[in-house]
């Protein structure tokens, strides 16, 4: 008898899980970082012209 005999969608379900985890924490993280430095760019662009005023 052959391991892949008894190998179920339910089975391949629950092996794949901890890929598809790290799959999505890995774009999430991805998505996150380039969220973070366009807000970050849009802020200094709003403020760069007041830099001379000591604000």
């Amino acid at each position: 008898m052959n391991e892949n005999d008894n190998y179920t969608p339910r089975k391949m379900f629950k092996d794949s899980l901890p890929i598809m985890a790290a799959l999505f924490l890995a774009i999430a993280s991805v998505v996150y970082i380039i969220f973070r430095s366009w807000s970050n760019k849009l802020y200094f662009e709003k403020w760069k012209d007041y830099e001379d005023c000591g604000i």
